[in-house]
């Protein structure tokens, strides 16, 4: 009885964590396809110093209502594993009206729902992982600060990224018309600004991958995972030795 009571209470504290891949992808088409193009807008434009609104259609998007956790890119296939920090940026989902042709003015694409859910510095990292050709692993996460509820309707992403050493970095994208996602930019390189209020804009944007539980809890996940495996063993032997 005490295996098993142990076992019951394992069983209860790795209950959440068997849906930790949870997640989405879009556009969904590009889940375990490379895309047809690179960027390195917004975070990883030289200068930095870019606003960033990317559009995704509800149509590639699950049913609602769920919670989003944070959002991961890829790295193009051809880019290396790397690894800086942002020192400053803001970052906000949204509902947004915009659909495949975002408005060339940002305050037209936010919506009535429009939440903060990272802020400050930002550290993004890949071990540029996968297949020659890619697509690569999900690997450039981010987490958020403040979950977003996600009830329906087109998603709006916004970023604000202030100027900094940026060196570059390209992740994967895609350039298709039409399809489920799009962006308005305004960036140093184009003479932009994270201050302006109107910038381009084109159905280009990064695949993107967006979380729908916590963040792994680490060591302590790992902990848990190998008590259970143990737990199991020590029960089968238990089967053994009766039989």
């Amino acid at each position: 009885m005490r295996f098993r009571v142990a076992g019951f209470w394992v069983a209860l504290l790795l209950a959440p964590l068997a849906h930790a891949q949870d997640a989405f992808v879009v556009p969904s088409a590009n889940e375990a396809v490379e895309g047809d193009s690179n960027n390195t807008i917004p975070f990883t434009i030289t200068g930095g110093n870019v606003r960033y609104q990317q559009v995704y259609v509800d149509g590639d998007i699950p049913a609602a209502p769920f919670t989003i956790y944070g959002i991961a890119f890829r790295p193009d296939a051809l880019q290396p594993s790397f690894s800086f920090e942002i020192p400053d940026i803001d970052i906000y989902l949204g509902i947004t009206e915009a659909s495949t042709d975002p408005s060339t003015t940002f305050a037209s694409n936010i919506g009535s729902v429009y939440t903060l859910v990272a802020s400050g510095p930002l550290a993004l990292a890949s071990a540029a992982s996968g297949p020659v050709g890619g697509p690569l692993a999900f690997d450039i996460e981010i987490w958020f600060d403040e979950p977003f509820a996600y009830d329906g309707g087109n998603l709006l992403l916004d970023v604000f990224v202030q100027p900094y050493g940026a060196s570059g970095e390209l992740f994967d994208a895609v350039n298709l018309n039409p399809d489920p996602i799009s962006r308005a930019f305004s960036a140093a390189f184009a003479s932009g600004s994270v201050t302006a209020s109107t910038g381009s804009v084109d159905s280009q944007g990064l695949v993107t991958k967006f979380m729908l539980v916590p963040e792994p809890a680490g060591p302590a996940v790992a902990a848990l995972a190998a008590l259970a495996a143990l737990m199991r063993a020590r029960r089968h032997g238990s089967r053994e030795v009766a039989r």
